[in-house]
């Protein structure tokens, strides 16, 4: 269940890959990290747990997230499972590629920042669809080691003016497709997250992340996934909110 399940996070997917010795060009990595994200539909359950800045720990909550994946679109639905006061709160996320990424959220049901925070923790909407593997400007900056796994580091950048993140270095496992680390930079290169696997495990011969971790500044939102459903079947009304927002603005 895992392989879609995991594209959530910076499309951590795992599968036959390249050979570790076998060079790669950058848009070949890209095209890589880019197959692996694709899903017809997958659901996903995890724990939460967030230390503030000033060290102060929120209540741990779990989620349930919904996605779908095709090249011309990915579409995510994350509600809150656990505690009470997140009942019936959600995020709708959706990126295409010729309109960029869009955001709603249950509490006024209108359009947010794509970089919005999802449930007062260090997830942030445009991050969970990784939209820099479709950036024009990719390179590739050698290997290193992450807890004794080689990854090849590769960097993204935009020049949007309006993007949050304008810079992305990943290191990435290209055996498993699997980001060990991700680094997103703003237009100034300044650090603004670092994403970590920071447990793998290994599933019918396939490396898979098994715990994550995001470092935004002095504080830290870990992530532990428990269940998904790799083949989950999306009902027709699953993305409604997206399709409303869409409607709108074809109306103006």
């Amino acid at each position: 269940m895992r392989r879609a399940v995991l594209w959530v996070f910076l499309y951590l997917s795992a599968g036959a890959g390249y050979a570790a010795e076998m060079p790669l060009s950058a848009g070949s990595l890209v095209g890589v990290m880019q197959q692996a994200r694709y899903s017809a539909g997958f659901e996903a359950r995890m724990n939460v747990f967030v230390r503030k800045s000033n060290g102060a720990l929120l209540a741990p909550f779990k989620l349930a997230i919904i996605g779908q994946s095709t090249p011309e679109r990915q579409r995510l639905l994350i509600r809150g499972i656990a505690p009470e006061i997140l009942h019936g709160r959600f995020y709708a996320i959706e990126h295409k590629r010729d309109s960029g990424i869009r955001v709603a959220g249950s509490r006024d049901d209108a359009e947010l920042a794509s970089y919005a925070r999802i449930f007062d923790s260090a997830l942030r909407a445009g991050d969970m669809l990784a939209p820099w593997w479709d950036w024009p400007k990719q390179s590739l900056e050698g290997r290193e080691q992450i807890n004794g796994h080689e990854c090849l580091i590769a960097r993204s950048v935009t020049d949007e003016q309006s993007s949050a993140v304008r810079e992305v270095e990943s290191c990435v496992d290209q055996n498993a497709k699997l980001a060990l680390r991700t680094r997103l930079y703003d237009g100034r290169h300044m650090l603004l997250r670092t994403l970590t696997v920071d447990a793998v495990m290994q599933n019918g011969g396939r490396l898979m992340a098994k715990k994550l971790s995001i470092s935004e500044g002095n504080a830290v939102t870990r992530i532990e996934i428990y269940a998904g459903d790799q083949e989950y079947e999306i009902g027709a009304e699953t993305f409604s909110i997206l399709d409303r927002l869409m409607h709108n603005e074809q109306q103006r």
